[in-house]
């Protein structure tokens, strides 16, 4: 019996189509950081950048690192779920490229189409069942940040009602997602309890990851809960695919955040700017990956 060849995979879209795409994107980050500059006082938020403390840097780099590895773990699960025998290490190297990808060439295939290619040449047939698995893990680390928002939103000083709302959201929306990913993603049921405690792993990583850029921006001191909702929402606007890399949304977010609750503006904006440029630092190292096999 011989093997049935691979469906063709799906035509890709006009170039044209890729082009009008990235323009419309980079229109919008450039609105966005214009906006940010006509709003905020550059001066000072240069001096509030340049009096950072390297250290704090540093710690906020590795939280960031640590992030990265846990949802190269939890994407790994993914994988395996549906048959994809990749080694820690292998898909490791992948994901670090699929964040290079995602960050320095917005207008190409970006990061995941890059391991659906890669990974529907190594494993003919299963390029459906990887996009699914990339898509879930968006998914899972979109409800992470939901429910770390609502949490934190819980412990504020807002009237009763308001804390009680987000609490009861909580496990409504975790119930929500299970059902639906039962399913939706039936395939990926027996993974789903760990990758739900790896994604909150990783927002959990990067919420520590703003308070140290506070910290290292002198603002731990004072109310930091503020700084770090914002920080949350700055999040779920980056993963909008309105800019290149989530630049100018996080931005923005945090700029109208400061203003929505009566925040230091340029130690908002400062937290925003050093998540980017860690953010690309750590990215950049994908550059010098390989993972042909």
């Amino acid at each position: 019996m011989t093997d049935q060849p691979p469906p063709p995979a799906a035509p890709a879209p006009p170039a044209w189509r890729r082009h009008a795409l990235l323009l419309v994107k980079l229109a919008f980050m450039a609105g966005a950081l214009w906006l940010v500059a006509h709003h905020l006082d550059l001066p000072t938020l240069a001096r509030t950048l340049r009096h950072a403390q390297p250290g704090w840097l540093v710690l906020a780099a590795a939280l960031f690192i640590v992030s990265k590895l846990i949802a190269s773990v939890r994407l790994n699960e993914y994988f395996r779920a549906i048959g994809l025998p990749l080694g820690e290490g292998y898909n490791l190297r992948l994901y670090w490229l699929g964040m290079y990808y995602n960050l320095f060439l917005p207008g190409g295939i970006g990061g995941d189409g890059y391991k659906v290619y890669l990974l529907g040449r190594q494993f003919p047939g299963r390029r459906k069942a990887i996009f699914r698995a990339l898509l879930l893990d968006r998914l899972s680390g979109m409800v992470a940040l939901l429910v770390l928002l609502l949490l934190l939103f819980a412990a504020t000083d807002y009237p009763g009602w308001w804390r009680a709302g987000a609490l009861a959201l909580v496990p409504l929306g975790l119930g929500v997602s299970y059902l639906l990913g039962r399913w939706g993603f039936g395939e990926f049921r027996g993974a789903f309890g760990r990758t739900s405690w790896q994604a909150l792993g990783v927002q959990g990583a990067q919420v520590l990851q703003a308070w140290a850029l506070l910290a290292a921006l002198g603002a731990a001191g004072g109310p930091v809960l503020p700084y770090l909702l914002v920080f949350l929402a700055s999040s779920i606007a980056a993963v909008l695919p309105l800019t290149v890399g989530g630049l100018g949304a996080r931005e923005l977010t945090f700029l109208y955040g400061a203003k929505l609750f009566a925040l230091n503006a340029p130690v908002a904006v400062s937290v925003s700017v050093l998540f980017y440029v860690i953010t690309a630092l750590v990215s950049l190292a994908g550059a010098f990956v390989r993972v042909e096999k």
